[in-house]
């Protein structure tokens, strides 16, 4: 979970520096101001950037080209120090964040300071893992967690592919048992709908349904504990407190879910699904009609 959590920390954080950052490191930065070399402390480095602890305040676009010491290194150590040339990116109170700006060949000695050019990247970069800065953790991170990111985005859809089936499938049988107690009782002597229409008008309603073919519908009522089946069967009927007055009318609707997007990575003889299984939606929806 730590690469996970580390992830989405990074991911809404308003840092947005490409590389991560070591904070335990054993350099210190110099550049000339004019006065005496003095020793700069580093916050963090990476091989993209770092953060210099100082008191100047250069502006965005600076070119500025520091040389980085071996805290603990002895005189004359030829690995001691390297020449860097980098870029200010962003600028606060304590210090300043610098881009590194290396050439991917070594340096010319007659562009610049002969005697102290900056180095190429490939040679910077040795020197850093010397200190056990990595590269590419980050992008290694993302690389694990993003199939996972992934898996995630999928189940969001299918799961609102849920949802909205289940409300269609329970509109569908409100709007069918309504049509169904149309009838002689009503105002106008309506003719009553048949069990053909009812299924017609619920089959429009659900037609924006993916496998929508699997839907089933039971239409059945109870007239005073009678319960005559007009269309299939339904699992439960009420018998209404007025009988013999009203007659209850059942409308049971039923749908096979089967999500939007499915994945390879599924094993149902062990109910292993990566993404929501196929679900069964049953809504049942209740209509009393005058005798």
């Amino acid at each position: 979970m730590g690469p996970l959590k580390d992830w989405f920390k990074r991911l809404f954080s308003e840092d947005r520096r490409k590389g991560q950052r070591e904070g335990e490191h054993q350099l210190h930065a110099y550049y000339w101001d004019g006065g005496p070399a003095v020793a700069r402390d580093i916050r963090d480095i990476s091989f993209s950037g770092l953060y210099l602890h100082t008191k100047e305040h250069w502006h965005p676009g600076t070119l500025v080209r520091l040389t980085l010491q071996k805290t603990d290194s002895k005189e004359g150590d030829p690995e001691r120090s390297i020449t860097v040339q980098g870029q200010v990116v962003r600028s606060y109170k304590d210090g300043v964040g610098l881009r590194f700006v290396l050439p991917e060949a070594k340096a010319d000695s007659k562009v610049g300071n002969p005697a102290t050019p900056t180095v190429d990247k490939k040679t910077f970069h040795g020197f850093l893992r010397r200190f056990g800065i990595r590269k590419g953790q980050a992008l290694i991170e993302y690389v694990l967690i993003l199939p996972f990111v992934l898996l995630l985005i999928v189940n969001l859809i299918n799961f609102g592919g849920f949802l909205f089936a289940w409300i269609t499938v329970a509109n569908a049988a409100r709007a069918g048992a309504n049509y169904a107690i149309l009838g002689g009782a009503s105002a106008g002597d309506l003719i009553p709908a048949n069990a053909g229409q009812i299924i017609n008008l619920i089959t429009q309603d659900t037609s924006s349904l993916p496998n929508a073919s699997s839907i089933t519908v039971g239409i059945c009522q109870n007239n005073d504990g009678t319960v005559t089946n007009l269309s299939g069967t339904c699992s439960y009927t009420y018998t209404d407190p007025e009988a013999p007055n009203y007659v209850t009318t059942t409308v049971q609707v039923n749908y096979t879910y089967k999500p939007f997007i499915s994945g390879s990575f599924q094993f149902p003889g062990l109910s292993i699904y990566a993404t929501l299984p196929p679900l069964n939606i049953t809504r049942l929806a209740y209509m009393r009609s005058l005798q």
